[in-house]
């Protein structure tokens, strides 16, 4: 089966708490793209996701609306916590060997520079290129699995500097959404709680991927299409320890855990580090294959 957008649509708007829109072509060389698009926003909040499959490669670009030069603007001033994980989620994907090209205002820049952020932002162009896969050979299942990839990191880096939205919440103030709030941030709507910020697990997916990092399960692998990207995301230091506005890590903070290895995690106050996890499966399986050899 070829890879499917209205599958690829869904699996981002299960990860970014975004709901997108999938449909699919082909450009004038033939090649076929893939392209997501936020569903339901007016053309000037709205942008597209373009996946360009070639042989042995794929093309991610960012596309703004016709109209969207307040979104520009609106992304160019992202909190800090945004900016981390705009700069996290690209940088793993020049570390896994892809060109990252972002143009502002007609100007290819570094998403490293600290600068960027000082400039009016009319203008957004980002591309992610990524040669040498195993990809287009024939293999549907590989195909899919590296697109959702690099579409994945894609929608990421871009969900991590959207703009707040507000909506009202029960004591009839602006409630700012969870999408955008540093992780920790108290909202009033019922009492005093602390928000998970879902562009903080789309990021973490983004960078580490969707393996167990304690017992190395996939559930893709194990149970095939229907489990395709079930995993959780674990807080290395649980959300109700750290201080109003800690800025989270994705890289360092953030760990994928299946829903087993999860729950033991949390099986004791303070909760069990991942590595006490992984080394009770390791003293139970020793030389096993732990993602495949043994249940999770």
């Amino acid at each position: 089966m070829s890879p499917d957008p209205r599958t690829l649509a869904q699996r981002l708007s299960a990860e970014t708490g975004l709901e997108f829109e999938g449909t699919e072509g082909r450009d004038g060389e033939g090649s076929r793209w893939l392209e997501l698009q936020p569903a339901g926003h007016p053309t000037h909040q709205t942008f597209v996701l373009r996946a360009t499959i070639g042989w042995r490669r794929i093309d991610i670009e960012f596309r703004p609306g016709s109209f969207a030069g307040d979104l520009m603007d609106a992304m160019g001033r992202a909190d800090e916590s945004g900016r981390w994980g705009f700069r996290s989620v690209l940088g793993v994907c020049r570390d896994a060997g892809a060109e990252v090209a972002l143009t502002l205002n007609g100007v290819l820049r570094d998403p490293e520079d600290p600068l960027i952020w000082q400039v009016h932002w009319r203008s957004l162009g980002l591309v992610i290129r990524k040669g040498m896969l195993a990809i287009n050979a024939g293999d549907a299942a590989q195909d899919m699995r590296q697109i959702e990839l690099w579409t994945s990191r894609a929608a990421a880096a871009v969900v991590a500097i959207l703009p707040l939205e507000a909506e009202e919440g029960e004591t009839g103030e602006a409630m700012p959404d969870v999408l955008g709030l540093p992780e920790g941030a108290k909202t009033r709507i019922e009492v005093n709680r602390y928000e998970r910020d879902r562009r903080n697990r789309a990021a973490a997916l983004a960078i580490h991927g969707y393996v167990c990092k304690a017992c190395d399960l996939d559930m893709g692998e194990r149970y095939g299409a229907a489990a395709a990207g079930l995993i959780e995301v674990h807080h290395v230091t649980p959300v109700s320890e750290v201080g109003e506005g800690y800025i989270v890590d994705p890289s360092n903070d953030l760990v994928p855990l299946c829903p087993n290895c999860h729950s033991v995690t949390h099986r004791r106050s303070p909760s069990y580090s991942v590595g006490e996890v992984r080394a009770m499966l390791h003293e139970r399986f020793a030389g096993s294959d732990l993602g495949t050899d043994q249940e999770s």
